[in-house]
């Protein structure tokens, strides 16, 4: 019984995707740090890519699905069209998140991933963290 309530004393630490430094700093803007990779062997240094506006947000979805490689019938891709229409699976929409959060820097839950059905629903997941990070200084969590 002491075991459990020592559990529920303790503070679990959040760390961001790119970083492991805890989220504990609220109230105090992120700055977004330069992440590392390795690409071709040789470690490289990047940002995050920053969308502010809708149309940039719309259309960085758009172009990350049409350059996905196992997307069929690219011609016909708009943000309305759904996942399976273009022969992409659950397995593809994780593969899709996990380049989202490479490239934007963001944590997406595993609770998110079933409902991102569409291309639109990336969009407006985007949106929605962009809104977030706008109106409280912070990225939110998962």
């Amino acid at each position: 019984m002491i075991r459990g309530l020592r559990l529920l004393q303790m503070r679990p630490i959040f760390y961001f995707a790119a970083d492991k430094t805890p989220a504990t700093t609220q109230g105090k803007q992120q700055q977004a740090k330069p992440i590392q990779v390795y690409k071709d062997g040789q470690l490289i240094t990047k940002n995050y890519l920053q969308l502010k506006k809708s149309q940039d947000i719309e259309g960085y979805v758009l172009t990350l699905v049409k350059n996905y490689y196992r997307t069929t019938n690219k011609s016909a891709l708009t943000l309305d069209s759904e996942l399976e229409q273009h022969g992409l699976d659950s397995l593809d929409s994780i593969e899709l998140s996990m380049q989202i959060e490479e490239d934007l820097g963001y944590v997406i839950s595993a609770e998110t991933l079933p409902v991102l059905n569409k291309v639109r629903h990336y969009a407006n997941y985007i949106k929605q963290v962009e809104q977030y990070k706008v109106e409280n200084n912070a990225a939110p969590l998962a």
